[in-house]
């Protein structure tokens, strides 16, 4: 019975998401968008067909991930990898002589996972970056470039991983009742660090940030912020570009260590005006407490995942239904990572939801002390130089969809 609703809800999941994106690509080769719609974007049917195209590849390699999705799925828990995993594991590193406890068994068994599953999406990111990137007149970016963002990744991802899997096991080793709470706790905090340090201790190990020196935008930015009240020291230029020519813009950090980023390639693209009505968007949803509200809505929803990890954690049938069992701390955290995604999705059109009306509220700020016109002007742009899609399928929007479009954008500034 069990294996039965497992095996449902991972159906429907795959068949959700595999179904969205075809509808999105169906929908973007039928979509009419009319001359007085382009004209008042600026646009004309040459940017339209290209913009298509690019979001058409791009559905296309997210339906390749989706089946290495159900690859790894079927291979580490129906096909038994987890087991497998630990069994040689256990067997490699004990004929290498280490000193090997459990701590060490459990730790590694996680990092070899995780390291598995990362060398399996490299293909799938090269691709990405270079070929549909490049196609598209996007990429920047250099292969050095894109292994030493990876090298970086990878060790970053290593230390917190190693962190919070040793918290855990130490919490669920001595406090059999209680460690899903403790761990939540834990986790909650450590989070909070994380984005106070985020903006000078780890977005550094990846791009340069420059204070921006123009005195016309310096002038704009102190006037607003005067306007609004609000305190931050400096405004900051990121070197995106080096990357990709994507541009965009937002804020990070609270209390001391708040700061707003611009992208240089926004910055090269947008008037005075314009960065003025982008910032005020971007205060707005530190006015607007959506940082905190998101962070609360993480806090509930980490709880009962934790909650649930818990109560999962002395079921055994569950774990054999997917065809786990060698029941360990790492054992049950690759199960936990695998299969909660999928039990996420489902929740995400509430999330997109959430942050769509954060971007309203944010918009509404930033209409109410810069003008409007410079907002929709810089939206616009924003548009059209990141080839984002006009008209998107509504279901695959409630799913995906963090921002509303921009003809969804302009008609509210206007009401």
């Amino acid at each position: 019975m069990t294996n039965s609703i497992i095996l449902f809800v991972m159906l429907l999941y795959f068949l959700t998401k595999f179904a969205l994106d075809a509808i999105q690509i169906k929908y973007i080769k039928n979509m009419v968008v009319s001359e007085i719609e382009l004209d008042k974007l600026q646009l004309n049917k040459q940017h339209l067909e290209k913009s298509n195209l690019y979001n058409i590849d791009k559905l296309i390699i997210s339906m390749v991930s989706l089946m290495v999705q159900i690859l790894i799925l079927y291979v580490f828990l129906f096909g038994g990898g987890i087991d497998y995993l630990s069994l040689v594991v256990t067997s490699l590193y004990a004929s290498e002589g280490f000193i090997f406890n459990f701590i060490n068994q459990e730790l590694l068994t996680l990092l070899t996972f995780f390291l598995m599953i990362t060398l399996i999406g490299i293909p799938i990111s090269y691709y990405k970056v270079f070929f549909i990137e490049e196609k598209y007149g996007f990429n920047k970016m250099t292969l050095t470039l894109f292994i030493r963002d990876l090298i970086v990744s990878l060790i970053l991802s290593i230390l917190i991983i190693s962190f919070l899997f040793l918290s855990f096991l130490f919490l669920y080793v001595n406090f059999e009742k209680n460690w899903w709470a403790l761990m939540w706790l834990v986790f909650i905090i450590f989070n909070i660090l994380i984005l106070y340090i985020y903006p000078t201790l780890i977005s550094p190990l990846f791009n340069k940030f420059k204070k921006i020196n123009d005195k016309n935008i310096l002038n704009a930015v102190d006037e607003l912020t005067n306007k609004v009240n609000f305190n931050i020291k400096d405004v900051y230029v990121m070197d995106g570009s080096k990357r990709s020519k994507h541009s965009n813009a937002y804020f990070t950090g609270f209390h001391k260590n708040k700061r707003i980023v611009f992208f240089d390639t926004l910055l090269e693209s947008l008037s005075v005006n314009e960065i003025t009505s982008v910032l005020a968007h971007e205060i707005g949803h530190y006015k607007e407490k959506h940082i905190l509200k998101s962070i609360i809505i993480n806090m509930i929803l980490t709880l009962f995942i934790f909650f649930i990890m818990f109560k999962l954690s002395n079921m055994q049938i569950f774990f054999n239904a997917v065809g786990v069992n060698i029941i360990s701390p790492s054992s049950m955290v690759i199960t936990y990572s695998l299969l909660f995604p999928i039990i996420g999705f489902f929740i995400t059109p509430l999330l997109t939801f959430f942050s769509r009306k954060n971007e309203y509220e944010a918009d509404n700020f930033a209409k109410k002390y810069s003008n409007k016109n410079d907002l929709i002007s810089a939206l616009m742009k924003l548009y059209k130089e990141n080839l984002s899609i006009l008209k998107p399928n509504r279901l695959y929007a409630a799913f995906y969809y963090t921002h509303p479009t921009v003809f969804e954008r302009i008609k509210k500034l206007n009401s």
